[in-house]
């Protein structure tokens, strides 16, 4: 599966929402909760395990960063009971703007790979508008973020200025 979305900030504002898991959470809605088993000052090779639920059903998913470039990439292999997923996240920053994109390769252990035969179509389309909200709720946050950060940019600039029209005068 592969998604791309342009989001109205530098890729410097985004990276943290992926890379950070207290951060990630607040987008990735199916993550209730995770725990960094063992993490490695270049970040490759950190292990973690995430609780993914639905209500009262949950899914523990062990995974492992599988590449790291700060502002740049990030990419894991996960794997639970039901499947193997590596997924790799990458920022293009331009013009203030950055292109997200997200692929994500799911393979099915049994018997799920018997359940995606007959309902793949299905499940792969619930994936897709999971993941289409979750981003729409990433897009939100990094831009309000931005916009944040902006305001008060211009306000620390704007005072800079009076305060000096105050010394000139």
């Amino acid at each position: 599966m592969f998604f791309a979305l342009e989001i109205s900030a530098e890729p410097e504002k985004i990276f943290p929402w992926i890379d950070n898991p207290e951060k990630a959470m607040r987008w990735q809605k199916g993550v209730k909760k995770g725990k960094i088993i063992e993490e490695r000052p270049e970040k490759v090779g950190t292990t973690f395990i995430e609780e993914m639920g639905n209500g009262a059903k949950t899914l523990e998913m062990k995974g492992i960063i599988t590449d790291h470039i700060e502002n740049k990439t990030i990419a894991f292999h996960l794997e639970s009971k039901l499947h193997k997923v590596n997924v790799s996240y990458s920022l293009e920053g331009k013009n203030g703007k950055t292109i997200l994109k997200t692929e994500a390769d799911i393979h099915w252990k049994f018997p799920m790979n018997l359940v995606n035969i007959i309902f793949g179509r299905k499940i792969r389309k619930d994936i897709q508008e999971q993941m289409e909200t979750e981003f729409e709720e990433l897009k939100r946050l990094c831009e309000q973020e931005n916009n944040q950060t902006t305001k008060w940019n211009w306000k620390i600039k704007h005072d800079k200025q009076k305060n000096m029209d105050l010394l000139v005068a």
